[in-house]
């Protein structure tokens, strides 16, 4: 799971899943006088795991654009 910080100098203030949260925490702390930034986690997205069909034992097929 990811996980973006927010980060006031050398101290985490705040950790979170989703980016969008993350920065929502930052400005409401900036909003109050807080100086802190937001730091994105950058390590890379794990592959999803292929889904099954129950009823066929088959992978689903991936929707066509």
């Amino acid at each position: 799971m990811r996980q973006h910080k927010v980060m006031l100098g050398e101290k985490v203030l705040y950790q979170a899943a989703q980016l969008s949260h993350a920065q929502r925490f930052a400005s409401a702390r900036q909003a109050e006088g807080v100086a802190c930034h937001v730091v994105p986690d950058t390590t890379p997205r794990q592959p999803r795991a292929v889904r099954i069909n129950r009823l066929t034992g088959k992978p689903y097929k991936k929707p066509e654009k």
